[in-house]
């Protein structure tokens, strides 16, 4: 099949399914699957693709019109200078987090030992290692699939201050958390009964797991609180409705006070917890 043709297919199949900017998402698809640069699929239009490597391209295109995210199809996502591979595990990490991790480095350069709880792809564990060297980062995930898939990640990257643990919330650090100055985290924190409004990409592709916060949304950060010892410094991934509802579970910590701080579009979307002076 002559590349021309091929990317006439893919441009109406996903125009069809309704895929907005169908065109850039070719151009994305012919990247990585076949190869080629936006120029290439100018100059070489007329040129014949080899069969496996078309059908190859064709699956992909047909998984993104099917309402796969294409960050899945890709297979990776780019997060603050890093490669992140993907896969169904995980969830694929937003641009807020990229906003909370920047607002760590920003603030936390000075410290040694982070720990991400709930690390998923390893995103913001692999960030804050990258970005800050001279750190340890604990990164912890109740999955033992997304442990995995975050330990290759830090592989890939070169990156090496990083120790995986198996662990729910932050009480599986154990006596590591004694040492941890910083804590993170973009914990799940959809209410149960929102989650079948949510968008179909999530809801059908994304890990349940990762997105669930329970009744209220708010059980990770129940449990997170009950088992937080003084003086750590926490910064953390929250929904707007939510501010209320931690505003209360924050009136039982001691020592500490807080903060919520929007995101690039104005929503409250972190809390911040520092030691009280």
């Amino acid at each position: 099949m002559r590349l021309q043709q091929l990317a006439e297919i893919s441009r109406k199949k996903l125009a069809e399914a309704g895929i907005d900017n169908s065109r850039f998402v070719v151009l994305l698809l012919a990247k990585e699957f076949l190869s080629l640069s936006g120029a290439d699929m100018i100059l070489k239009n007329t040129e014949e693709i080899e069969s496996p490597l078309a059908n190859r391209y064709l699956a992909a295109v047909e998984r993104v019109a099917s309402g796969e995210p294409i960050d899945y199809v890709l297979g990776f996502r780019d997060f603050l200078g890093i490669r992140l591979k993907l896969s169904h595990s995980v969830l694929i990490p937003r641009n807020e987090t990229e906003e909370l991790v920047e607002i760590v480095i920003a603030s936390e350069n000075s410290s040694r030992v982070f720990a991400d709880i709930g690390t998923g792809s390893g995103a913001i564990a692999c960030a804050l290692a990258s970005h800050i060297p001279s750190a340890i980062v604990y990164a912890t995930d109740i999955s033992k699939e997304a442990l995995a898939l975050a330990e290759e990640n830090a592989k890939r990257n070169g990156i090496h201050n990083i120790k995986f643990i198996e662990a729910n919330n932050i009480e599986g650090l154990d006596s590591f958390l004694e040492h941890v100055e910083v804590l993170v985290s973009n914990p799940p924190y959809i209410r149960t009964t929102d989650m079948n409004s949510l968008d179909l990409a999530v809801r059908n592709h994304e890990p349940r797991i990762a997105l669930d916060g329970g009744e209220d949304g708010l059980d990770f950060y129940r449990k997170f609180f009950r088992h937080l010892p003084f003086g750590k410094r926490v910064y953390l991934e929250i929904s707007q409705y939510e501010t209320e509802g931690l505003i209360g579970l924050a009136r039982d910590l001691r020592g500490y006070c807080y903060e919520f701080r929007k995101d690039f579009l104005g929503n409250y979307r972190f809390m911040i917890l520092h030691p009280e002076d």
